[in-house]
């Protein structure tokens, strides 16, 4: 397996391309760019999953785009952060629908399977009320939930500190020490490292 990142529009925010035996996921992108679609179609890649970690307009913003390329992508979000995907909500910084297949509940536990590798969903709320993590064999995809050294923003709509706080201690610092963090904004980092350097939670 394979991982590309790109780092797109104004705001900066992550776009993932994993890759395997000729077939794609992508994983955030925020913004209707051509680089993922120039990286795809270089590599002659086969995109079969557009992730969305959680809902703002950065990390769903080039969703339509890549769909519109390729219509057997499934399109997977959070089900608790369905509001800014559709501006008929009155949440969406974004002036059009956003196109997703498949809605995930946050009351049982999902594994998103990719050319053998399995891809667990943490849901670790706080960031936004449906923030989810993507964990497989030493990799985690944190979103915005946890960064190099701070944590995602909870001034936002349906953001908490308490809760954020709770899913980082709870859910992503069990994983282990090793693990590589690629984060939706920012450089990589590892659980181990934030667990003892992490401005904002640490592990007790």
């Amino acid at each position: 397996m394979q991982i590309k990142r790109f780092t797109l529009g104004e705001i900066r925010s992550n776009c993932y391309v994993v890759y395997h035996n000729q077939h794609a996921m992508v994983i955030d992108p925020g913004f209707d760019t051509y680089e993922v679609k120039e990286f795809l179609a270089d590599n002659n890649l086969t995109l079969d999953i557009i992730y969305a970690t959680h809902g703002h307009f950065d990390h769903i913003g080039g969703i339509n785009g890549l769909k519109a390329l390729y219509p057997k992508a499934v399109v997977i979000a959070p089900k608790k952060d369905a509001v800014f995907f559709d501006p008929a909500f009155g949440i969406s910084r974004l002036n059009y629908k956003v196109h997703v297949d498949e809605f995930l509940d946050d009351d049982i536990e999902q594994v998103i399977p990719f050319q053998g590798y399995e891809f667990r969903v943490i849901h670790t709320p706080g960031h936004s009320e449906g923030g989810t993590c993507l964990y497989t064999e030493g990799v985690l995809f944190s979103g915005d939930t946890l960064f190099y050294m701070t944590v995602g923003r909870t001034d936002l709509y349906h953001s908490s500190f308490d809760a954020l706080k709770k899913s980082i201690l709870e859910k992503l610092y069990i994983l282990p020490e090793n693990t590589l963090c690629y984060p939706g904004h920012g450089r990589t980092t590892h659980i181990g490292f934030e667990q003892i350097n992490n401005s904002v939670v640490r592990k007790p």
